[in-house]
């Protein structure tokens, strides 16, 4: 029996299923019930954001450009701030020069020609012990050896920036240690850098003129060679004592020649030494028939040329060039001739001919010329005047005053009037200049006319390198006074007290010019002494560099040094500096003097 509630009856069919009513499309929606609205909906939270790291990222691929080179300088700083790898890394773009000092463990001196190495790269010291080597930074080994030393190793840093100090390595001698000191011979001053060879090792002397080397034991001397540029090399002896630190003194002479005349064999030579009076030498032998009163031998400013007025194969004089440079000679004039030397205008040697059998009245009779060096040519610069037939009648010009003046002759004519003949217009005293290269650009500066019964006449000096003083008396006897100067004469009745003084003193200066034209070199007697100066182009600025003295003034040799004489037979070299006595100059030779002095922008005629 079955539950009948439970049971379904198979057989019975089911009822469909109810179905909802259809609700129109377009049909409203029932309006909310009245009241507040509801809450809004939370707002969504935004995902969570990534790590540092990520953010870093991020970054630094959105800012390449300023990332990558940050990230470079950053990891340059963490490599330099390593000990270990900074001086690696530096040195693989880096070399610095690295200075090390090298010194006597004895004396302390400053050791010279020691080789110091550092692995391949090395050095000599120099006069101050120094050598300098071009190093990678960072710890390096270091050598330093020279015989008759201990060799000695030690490490030394070499910082990346520069260093604060100068490391040294003290080497222990082997040998026996010995001084050695240069100096100048003119000018006693000490010489660095002069090289020194003995036995079988180099040295230098340091800023001091100071050398200490190690020589071995068991000599007394060494032979030894100083050299130093500009200066002639000498051979000297050094004394080698067991039992202290000897000291050995020496000098060496500056480079150069000096020319003079010497009558040491009887006859005429032109001589050449060097400024110390060694290396003699005879550049012209002479032939026993020139004139000892009027052999003359003038050099240019720069000592490259001498001019040489010689009576030699013939009872006429003639003159000659020689070039210091390979001491060949060259005839400049000759002739049936009487040559005065002027002298020197640069590369121009001046003189005057007065040529021989002519008669009063014929012109041309006296000649300025000048002789071009490097053309090796004369110049025609001026000629004299002349007109008459007989001695009666004859008026002849004639050179009263010739002064060399820069690139310039300048220079009077006056005229000798004979017994019988008058002045005319022609006949007129004048003073002019023109080129010494003989260009032309010659000029009349001022003439003056000459009257029946009246003198007409001038007097003149050089009253400094670029002035020359005129003095012209004519017409009613009155003096005027003319100044060239500039290419230019203009009357100056200022300078007449000057003129006098130069006339009543009886003293006459000389102004050498050096050989740039820059400094001037001249005496003054002063208490039957001479006072020596020095002082610019024009003679101004003047400083007393000796007084009291009994040299006279010679000449330059280069900027530097000065030439002077004593009793015109004695010729001497000193520093411009000075002389606080005549003794401390040195003597270069005994020279044979003519007995007229010549001046004209050159030397050796005073």
């Amino acid at each position: 029996m079955s539950n009948k509630n439970s049971l379904v009856d198979e057989n019975k069919t089911p009822e469909p299923a109810r179905q909802l009513p259809e609700i129109e499309a377009d049909l409203p929606l029932p309006s909310p019930p009245a009241g507040p609205p509801p809450p809004k909906p939370a707002a969504k939270k935004p995902p969570p954001a990534g790590s540092r790291w990520q953010r870093l990222r991020d970054w630094y691929s959105a800012h390449k450009k300023l990332s990558i080179p940050l990230s470079v300088l950053i990891l340059l700083l963490i490599i330099l701030a390593i000990p270990a790898s900074r001086y690696g890394v530096a040195g693989l773009a880096l070399k610095k020069n690295f200075v090390i000092a090298v010194k006597d463990a004895t004396t302390n001196a400053p050791v010279s020609g020691a080789l110091v190495s550092a692995g391949s790269i090395s050095d000599q010291t120099d006069g101050s012990g120094k050598a300098t080597l071009k190093l990678k930074p960072g710890n390096r080994t270091v050598t330093v050896s020279k015989k008759y030393y201990r060799e000695e190793t030690t490490k030394v840093m070499v910082p990346l920036l520069q260093s604060k100090s100068t490391p040294e390595i003290k080497l222990q001698a082997t040998g026996r240690q010995v001084q050695i000191s240069v100096k100048n011979s003119i000018t006693k001053k000490a010489l660095p850098e002069v090289n020194i060879k003995v036995a079988d090792i180099d040295a230098k002397t340091d800023k001091d003129g100071s050398a200490l080397i190690v020589l071995p034991a068991g000599s007394a001397s060494q032979k030894a060679a100083l050299s130093l540029s500009g200066y002639n090399d000498t051979d000297v002896t050094v004394k080698v004592s067991d039992a202290k630190v000897e000291e050995n003194e020496f000098t060496l002479a500056p480079t150069g020649k000096i020319y003079f005349l010497s009558k040491l064999s009887g006859k005429i030579d032109v001589v050449k030494s060097n400024l110390d009076g060694t290396g003699r030498e005879t550049v012209l032998a002479g032939t026993g028939r020139e004139d000892s009163q009027n052999t003359v031998l003038l050099a240019n400013r720069d000592w490259k040329y001498l001019a040489l007025l010689s009576r030699r194969d013939s009872d006429l004089a003639k003159l000659y060039l020689i070039e210091t440079g390979n001491d060949k000679i060259t005839a400049i004039d000759e002739g049936n001739a009487t040559f005065n030397p002027l002298g020197w205008s640069g590369a121009y040697f001046v003189y005057q001919v007065d040529r021989k059998g002519y008669q009063p009245w014929q012109p041309k009779q006296h000649v300025l010329k000048s002789y071009d060096v490097a053309a090796k040519k004369t110049n025609l610069l001026d000629e004299t005047g002349a007109s008459g037939s007989s001695s009666n009648d004859a008026k002849y010009e004639f050179y009263s005053s010739t002064y060399i003046v820069g690139q310039r002759l300048v220079f009077s004519k006056a005229w000798y009037m004979g017994p019988g003949t008058e002045a005319s217009d022609d006949n007129q005293l004048g003073i002019y200049s023109v080129s010494a290269t003989g260009n032309g650009g010659k000029a009349t500066h001022k003439t003056f006319s000459y009257q029946a019964d009246k003198s007409t006449y001038e007097q003149s000096f050089l009253n400094k390198p670029d002035q020359v003083y005129f003095q012209v008396t004519e017409k009613d006897g009155e003096a005027k006074y003319f100044v060239y100067a500039n290419n230019q004469v203009s009357e100056n009745p200022s300078v007449k007290d000057d003129f006098n003084n130069n006339l009543n003193s009886g003293q006459y200066i000389t102004y050498l010019l050096s050989p740039s034209g820059g400094s001037t070199f001249w005496s003054e007697s002063r208490d039957g002494k001479n006072s020596l100066f020095i002082g610019d182009g024009v003679g101004g600025n003047a400083k007393q560099i000796a007084k009291l003295s009994e040299y006279e003034t010679y000449g330059w040799y280069t900027e530097d040094y000065l030439l002077v004489s004593k009793n015109s037979s004695e010729l001497y070299i000193f520093g411009t500096e000075g002389l606080k006595k005549d003794d401390a100059a040195l003597k270069i030779t005994d020279y044979h003097k003519p007995d007229f002095s010549y001046y004209g922008g050159g030397y050796g005629g005073l």
